[in-house]
């Protein structure tokens, strides 16, 4: 195992990822992690995880899509 760890240090970066359940599920149901300034906008599945990168506190940092709105998540 140590070796996996070792050559899988380096940095990962992607423009975005989506989490599947299953290999059948749309793309349209797949709830995706995303990034960028501001709070989000886009009409992604619910699930989905926003990273706010000019947050300015825990309370408008990170946010998830819940029921069709995306939602400030609390975390102090």
């Amino acid at each position: 195992m140590a070796r996996f760890v070792q050559k899988m240090r380096g940095p990962v970066s992607f423009v975005e990822v989506g989490v599947k359940a299953t290999a059948n599920e749309l793309d349209s149901a797949t709830p995706r992690i995303t990034s960028g300034t501001g709070a989000p906008t886009a009409a992604l599945a619910d699930g989905s995880i926003y990273f706010q990168t000019d947050g300015t506190d825990a309370t408008d940092s990170l946010h998830m899509r819940i029921a069709g709105a995306w939602v400030a998540l609390d975390g102090s």
